[in-house]
Parts: structure tokens; C-alpha cells; sequence
């Protein structure tokens, strides 16, 4: 536009010049290509100050570069503007994800199929750092790389049953620190790490899964014989709190008491409202004899 914009006016002025000099010959035609000048060096000033208006989207920051020189500094969303001779390369400051599919090693040299993603994003105030020392290309020639390689440097550290059971989160966040150490310094900041999926070779998957069911039963029986252990304890206790109830009776049945306690039983025999008979015998230990009339 800025290119345009000069040649319009160039063109322009030579136009003028043009009509002055067709006035002097008496040429009718210098009035009217004096009036395309004009109305030229305005179109071409139009031009020169729009070339000058850089606009920068939102989620987006620009840096400026003159002639292959990057210009300390970002410009930010909104209109920005600026020397028409620079060029304007914008770089997006929003969360991107990058997706990536490998192969890596365990501890023991399994090799497993990995399935993860990254949450990323450029600092706003890093943008030009990152054109001048890498490049609109930053993702490809930097971001991969040490994704692949922080991925297996951390894969190797643990065998494969941490890889496929609880020790996911261990090395998620492992491969988060790995990855933010290396790339914030570049101005690259993580934000998450995502293990979308984890497949190990099927004979491994089988033996871990067993080994898992076996560990399962065995929790299972030691939870069965705590059980059976409290419960013969709860026995135990109730047996003895029985044998002292007992003890306790036994030493307060008195020959007295049984004889008063037989005597009041008797008293609710002989007021019962049924038609009975009872034949109480002298000795205490024999028992009564109850007859229906």
C-alpha cells in the first residue's frame, strides 16, 4: 500500500506539471489533467497514511521488522500505528494445544505407545524475542523436539506398571516440570500436560492386570480374617461379661430369697384367673404341681 500510495502521488505531481505546461500552449485539455493530479496526491496521501495503520486482532500481539531488523518490543491488539516501511508479524498469545502420538521406552525397555497433549501459550512481552532467535515457526523447530525428547527422558524412569497405574499423575507432573524448565526461558509457558492414553505391549497389559486381581484378593482376605479375628474377639467379651453376670447372680440366690421369690410365684398361680389346681410339695426343691380343673 505504501508502495502504491507513492507512485500514485509520483505519477500525480508529474500530472501537474503536465497541465501547467499544456495551459501555457493553450491546451483546453491541462485543466482537466491538472484535476486528475490533484485528486491523485490526495488518493496517494490516503494511501501513504493507511499503509501506516496496523491493526492486531485480539488473543494477538505484532512485531515490527524494517528492513530484516526486529524492533524491541510488541504492539498489542487494537490500531497501532507505525513507520509504513515496517512489516508486521503477529503472534497469538491465546492457550493452543499441541497433540502428539510416540513411542517411548519404560524402565525396563517395554516399549509403550504414548498418547499426549500440552497445554501452551507465547508470553505477550516475548514475541519479539522469540521471531528474532526462532522464528513464526517456534512450534515445529523448538516446542516438538523437546516434547519428544522430555517425554522419554521421563518415560525411562519409570517401569511400566507406573505408566498404566496410579503412577500416571507422578508422571504427568514430572513431564510438566521437565517441559516448563526447558521452555519458559524461551518465553513459552506450559499450562497443562494431558495423558490422553497409555498401551503397553497386550502380554504386559495381561500380566499387570493379573498381578492387580491378585493383589485385589489378597486385600480382600486380609480384610475377611481382621473381620474374623474382631469377631472372636466380640465373642470373647460377651462370653466373659456372661460368666460374670453369672457369677454375680449365683452369689446373691440365697436359700431366702429363692424361698420368698417361690412364694410371691405362687401368689400370682393362685390369684390367676384359670381353673387350677396346684399341689405345692414341702421341699423347696421339688417343684410344684399344676393341674387343670
Amino acid at each position: 500500500m505504501f508502495i502504491a500510495g507513492f507512485i500514485v502521488i509520483i505519477v500525480s505531481i508529474f500530472s501537474i506539471i503536465g497541465a501547467k505546461s499544456a495551459k501555457k500552449r493553450g491546451d483546453v485539455r491541462g485543466a482537466s489533467i491538472g484535476l486528475f493530479g490533484r485528486i491523485g496526491i490526495v488518493i496517494g496521501i490516503i494511501l501513504l497514511i493507511g499503509s501506516g495503520v496496523r491493526i492486531i486482532g485480539p488473543g494477538e500481539v505484532g512485531v515490527l521488522d524494517l528492513f530484516g531488523r526486529v524492533q524491541e518490543g510488541e504492539i498489542h491488539s487494537g490500531v497501532n500505528l507505525v513507520n509504513p516501511l515496517m512489516r508486521v508479524h503477529t503472534f497469538s498469545i491465546k492457550t493452543q494445544e499441541l497433540q502428539e502420538s510416540m513411542n517411548v521406552p519404560s524402565q525396563e525397555g517395554l516399549q509403550v505407545d504414548l498418547d499426549v497433549s500440552i497445554l501452551y501459550r507465547v508470553k505477550e512481552d516475548a514475541a519479539s524475542e522469540i521471531f528474532r532467535t526462532i522464528g513464526t515457526r517456534f512450534e515445529d523447530i523448538v516446542i516438538k523436539p523437546l516434547f519428544r525428547s522430555a517425554a522419554r527422558n521421563v518415560s525411562v524412569r519409570y517401569d511400566a506398571k507406573a505408566l498404566y497405574t496410579s503412577g500416571r499423575e507422578v508422571i504427568k507432573q514430572s513431564l510438566f516440570d521437565d517441559l516448563q524448565k526447558s521452555l519458559i526461558e524461551r518465553g513459552i509457558v506450559i499450562e497443562d500436560v494431558l495423558l490422553r492414553s497409555i498401551k503397553l505391549p497386550a502380554m504386559v497389559t495381561n500380566a499387570i492386570e493379573e498381578k492387580l486381581k491378585a493383589d485385589q484378593e489378597a486385600q480382600k482376605m486380609v480384610f475377611v480374617l481382621q473381620k474374623e479375628k474382631q469377631e472372636a474377639e466380640r465373642k470373647k467379651v460377651e462370653a466373659v461379661g456372661i460368666s460374670d453376670a453369672n457369677k454375680i447372680i449365683a452369689q446373691g440366690l440365697t436359700s431366702s430369697y429363692i424361698q420368698w421369690y417361690r412364694i410371691e410365684m405362687l401368689k400370682e398361680l393362685v390369684t390367676s384367673p384359670n381353673n387350677t389346681i396346684i399341689i405345692i410339695p414341702d421341699d423347696l426343691k421339688s417343684v410344684p404341681m399344676i393341674m387343670n380343673k
